[in-house]
């Protein structure tokens, strides 16, 4: 994941052990939960800029900052629902393994390695 940063590095570290301890992933899920983790880098790193320096320029027209911000929170809110990294993604994900999978005797509390 050569395009990512340090702290996009960290964050999708951080994303594939949440994946790993809740969802099947395979090795070919890294390359798209490292996209995610690179919106999530550029959407902090432009969020600081727009909160330090102002949502607007001094002709006031919205930063171009700003524009990459929203772009990167729509790509956020897109993806991150594939990883169950929210409480009512995740509850869709186990309310249809529950019934499907409890009936061939498959544990849900097993972690994948």
């Amino acid at each position: 994941m050569d395009f990512l940063n340090e702290k996009g590095l960290f964050i999708f570290k951080e994303l594939k052990k949440h994946c790993k301890d809740k969802l099947k992933m395979m090795e070919i899920d890294d390359y798209e939960l490292a996209m995610l983790a690179n919106s999530f880098e550029v959407y902090g790193r432009v969020a600081k800029m727009c909160n330090e320096e102002g949502f607007s320029n001094s002709h006031d027209q919205i930063r171009a900052e700003y524009t990459v911000m929203k772009s990167e929170y729509a790509n956020i809110l897109k993806h991150s629902s594939k990883f169950g990294l929210n409480p009512g993604d995740r509850a869709k994900f186990f309310k249809g393994l529950d019934g499907k999978e409890k009936k061939k005797g498959f544990d849900l509390s097993m972690k994948v390695a």
